[in-house]
């Protein structure tokens, strides 16, 4: 059985140039485990305030999906390498000034706007990659299935070591450290897969990308947004309360384990259901998924013990999973093929917003009444998008079967499978799922 879910993995990475910049786009996306919980471990051990940590936590996370929608359209009609160059270079150079404006308790408000140049030059570095193995891959849909769990699981590795990493680097090295290293990590490697120029697409033609307008306005696409969001939601209050809760406990040293664990869950749970195919529709998958989750972050609010709440994280990541597995196939259904990379993002920007969201208020609700009001929070998030499914299923279904007519008889596009793309927001990523009966 091991054998049987490694070799699609290992096919789709032997393909020329892939191992290359699969690698490449990794260690681009390496430092978001590391500078989105630097920046919380930075400001709240600098300042005592988990209300700024939080809030500029979001700031750096809203700032960057709004900016990446921008940024991934231009990559779709201009082309990834401009992007890849200019972007990661400014960003590190933004987040070396931050790390300056607080050391020298320069105002808030500088602190502030340099947060939000760092998120704006942030690029959506796994919407690229994924796109470029829609290339590679000559859309082949087995190869691309694969590929994009294969993506999915590296991930989730991101997310696994970069909490455990990020507590290292703030605890015996400095509490900016893990900003500062994040930075230079994203310059070199998106310099790498920049110098990758073979496995890019080609940009669309502009008359072409210009006539289809925003991968936004696809019938049902707003409604994954929602869904992104409350998911988002809780990723950001699980980052905040989390930490806040084990130093509370008198572990701060460990705050980083539960975090990890909630990845390794996810990337275990997606390694292997990444690899299954199934036959039901999408948004009854998406139904099934949302409801086990809720069921499982429910017990969160009232667990007053620190090693409960790591086992009880760690079982969180598995029902995660595949509810940000269904999200993205569902975003990838409703897109127009020359908009994939923007449609994409638009997803992950409903997920950046709820992290936003769900980090500065859980920061607010920590200091004010406790980290149980913050656990909350997160149940909350889940019933948002329990909600949104239930509400937009139909559509969805009709949305999906439509789309396929239209694309019936037309030449081969760059529509496949796909997953979860982890930018810039930190959380479960695997697999992809391939649907043959919406459109029935």
């Amino acid at each position: 059985m091991f054998h049987s879910i490694i070799r699609p993995y290992r096919d789709a990475l032997s393909i020329h140039g892939a191992a290359k910049f699969s690698a490449a786009g990794f260690l681009a996306r390496m430092p978001l485990a590391l500078i989105g919980l630097g920046v919380l471990l930075y400001i709240s051990n600098t300042t005592g305030s988990y209300s700024l940590a939080g809030f500029l936590q979001a700031v750096f996370v809203i700032s960057a999906a709004l900016a990446a929608v921008i940024s991934s359209r231009m990559s779709d009609r201009y082309g990834q390498r401009i992007i890849l160059i200019i972007l990661p270079s400014l960003f590190t150079l933004t987040l070396f000034l931050f790390v300056y404006a607080v050391s020298s308790e320069l105002s808030r408000v500088i602190q502030t706007i340099l947060v939000v140049i760092a998120g704006a030059t942030f690029p959506s570095f796994g919407s690229l990659v994924r796109t470029r193995w829609a290339h590679v891959t000559s859309q082949k849909e087995p190869l691309l299935h694969s590929a994009f769990a294969w993506e999915s699981v590296l991930d989730e590795l991101i997310f696994t070591i970069g909490p455990i990493v990020a507590v290292a680097l703030a605890s015996n090295v400095s509490f900016a450290s893990p900003i500062l290293v994040g930075a230079v990590i994203t310059l070199v490697g998106a310099l790498l897969l920049a110098g990758l120029g073979e496995s890019a697409p080609p940009p669309s033609h502009r008359n072409t990308h210009t006539e289809q307008g925003s991968a936004i306005r696809s019938p049902g696409m707003i409604a994954t947004v929602f869904v992104a969001l409350g998911i988002g939601t809780l990723f950001g209050t699980m980052d905040v309360a989390v930490v806040a809760f084990m130093q509370k406990s008198g572990a701060p040293q460990l705050a980083g384990l539960p975090l990890a664990l909630f990845a390794l869950s996810s990337m275990i749970g997606g390694f292997v259901y990444g690899s299954r195919h199934f036959r039901a529709p999408l948004s009854r998958q998406l139904t099934y998924t949302i409801l086990i989750t809720t069921v499982i972050v429910l017990p969160l609010p009232f667990i007053g013990s620190a090693p409960v709440l790591i086992g009880a994280i760690a079982i969180s990541g598995f029902a995660v999973a595949p509810t940000l597995i269904v999200t993205f196939s569902l975003a990838q259904r409703l897109t127009p093929p020359k908009l994939l990379t923007e449609g994409l993002t638009w997803t992950n920007s409903g997920l950046a917003a709820g992290f936003a969201f769900g980090a500065s208020l859980s920061g607010f609700l920590v200091d004010r009444v406790g980290t149980q009001f913050a656990f909350g929070l997160a149940v909350a998030g889940s019933t948002i998008s329990l909600a949104s499914v239930l509400i937009a299923g139909a559509k969805w279904n009709r949305a999906i079967a439509l789309r396929e007519i239209a694309l019936r008889g037309t030449e081969p596009t760059l529509v496949a499978p796909i997953t979860w793309n982890q930018d810039p927001i930190p959380g479960p990523a695997p697999g992809a799922f391939i649907d043959n009966t919406d459109s029935k």
